[in-house]
């Protein structure tokens, strides 16, 4: 399992004017800085609290089910291993 992408939802944040700000301005460089470390921090928190192994899990048990529908499980033995 890995991670494809990540990306946050526009509209669910608000950018505010920077001449409006009341202890400084803040800058689109800052606020792109901002937004690029939220992803990365989102990226491995989401790995820390289990999503690849959720999903790694999830996808074996779909395909022992899958060929289980077919398959006598009982006389075929079904093996994962991880490629590199």
């Amino acid at each position: 399992a890995k991670i494809l992408s990540n990306h946050i939802v526009e509209g669910s944040f608000k950018v505010y004017h920077e001449e409006e700000s009341i202890f400084r301005p803040i800058t689109l460089e800052e606020i792109d800085t901002a937004l690029s470390a939220l992803r990365q921090r989102a990226e491995k928190n989401a790995i820390k609290n289990g999503l690849l192994d959720n999903a790694k899990e999830n996808a074996q048990a779909l395909i022992r089910n899958f060929f289980a529908q077919e398959y006598d499980l009982t006389e075929y033995q079904i093996r994962f291993s991880s490629l590199g």
